[in-house]
């Protein structure tokens, strides 16, 4: 196949040629396209001759669109199509403008003039933003694997396939770094949303301990032998033993509800930002690091109390419950981070394609370096499934 003139070698052409002979010149010769504003700005006869090029070359495409489809399928033409669109330029302008829509808020934050939380609520816009780069980027990637698979075999659309695929890898930086700057500034506001909780729970934890002395104690009451004076006034060994049960259920309530509160869906949250920010955004090495150590801290905190709970509900004799069913809806931590690793991986393969590979990797070096914390900080024995 002969190949077509670029847009300046045709204008070159026209400005050195006849009227005649730019008419003359064969349909498969013409370039891609022919700018209107060139046209609105070309005096006649020559404007004449401009439009009917430019019918020709859309009469060409359509002929050359058709053959297309027949050959390789409606899913390769889409692909094609969606090469030739400015989507993933429009969606990387529109996160930068909600972003510059919150520089003062996030001044504020920065300066600890509002809290995390406000911090938080105010890039809600923006999370929904990157759903929906997300889900775009999924379709490039889909159209990249199809047009991948048409250049194994390339007839005369080589070069009409080779630049529809370089232009959607080209789409796909330009999300891949809307992605970057969006994870980037959500991993400083969740950091710093971690880190408050991390101070919380040390917090927490001082106290606890005299909870648990107090604990000791009222369970010592229960149980210990009755004195001589409760032997001589059983009504006061009854009343001893009702203040006891009711001291031992409001230690062991203080104990499970009243110190800190991290639910696993913010945990979740929390790590989905984490592994976001490892996979997409660069240049905040630091702060991943704290991030990071903050998470683990997180991950332990939470199975470490999930499975003082139980044990709680498994000494209190006052509790009708099963303890054993407690202890096992309790601990379960390594099987959540297992359950969203996997969900994490379908998602990454969804929305990169061929060049998940690179992040897959990265992904499966964050889930065992946490599986690995978690297993040394509660003693755990690695099971077989």
């Amino acid at each position: 196949m002969t190949k077509r003139m670029s847009l300046e070698e045709f204008v070159n052409f026209a400005r050195s040629a006849s009227i005649k002979e730019v008419a003359a010149i064969p349909p498969e010769l013409l370039p891609d396209d022919i700018p209107s504003e060139m046209i609105r700005r070309t005096t006649q006869p020559l404007r004449g001759v401009l439009e009917k090029v430019a019918f020709d070359i859309g009469a060409r495409e359509l002929r050359d669109q058709q053959l297309f489809a027949k050959m390789f399928g409606t899913t390769a033409a889409s692909a094609v199509d969606m090469s030739k669109g400015n989507e993933a330029a429009i969606a990387h302008q529109q996160l930068q403008l909600k972003i510059q829509d919150i520089t003062e808020t996030l001044g504020a934050w920065r300066q600890r003039q509002i809290t995390n939380y406000a911090m938080e609520m105010a890039i809600k816009p923006l999370r929904e933003s990157v759903v929906q780069i997300h889900a775009l980027r999924a379709r490039l990637a889909h159209a990249i694997l199809i047009l991948a698979d048409c250049l194994k075999d390339p007839p005369q659309f080589a070069e009409k396939i080779q630049k529809a695929h370089e232009r959607l890898n080209s789409q796909a930086r330009i999300l891949d770094a809307a992605l970057g700057e969006f994870h980037n500034l959500h991993l400083e506001i969740s950091a710093a949303e971690m880190r408050e909780k991390h101070l919380q729970i040390d917090a927490s934890d001082g106290n606890k301990k005299e909870f648990f002395d107090q604990l000791l104690a009222a369970e010592a009451a229960v149980h210990n032998p009755a004195s001589l004076a409760s032997r001589l006034m059983p009504w006061a060994k009854n009343q001893q033993l009702e203040d006891s049960k009711e001291r031992l259920n409001e230690l062991h309530q203080r104990i499970l509800g009243e110190d800190w509160v991290l639910s696993e869906t913010q945990l979740m949250q929390w790590l989905d930002v984490l592994v976001d920010a490892n996979l997409y955004a660069a240049g905040q090495s630091q702060l991943l690091e704290q991030a990071r150590d903050d998470m683990h801290f997180l991950l332990i905190a939470f199975c470490e109390k999930q499975e003082a709970a139980a044990r709680n509900v498994a000494r209190n004799p006052f509790v009708q419950a099963d303890p054993q069913q407690a202890i096992q809806f309790m601990l379960m931590s390594e099987r959540m981070i297992l359950d969203y690793f996997a969900r994490k991986r379908a998602e990454i393969s969804d929305w990169l394609g061929d060049a998940a590979a690179e992040r897959l990797e990265s992904l499966n070096q964050i889930e065992k370096q946490l599986i690995e914390e978690v297993r040394r900080k509660l003693n755990v024995t690695p099971h077989t499934s």
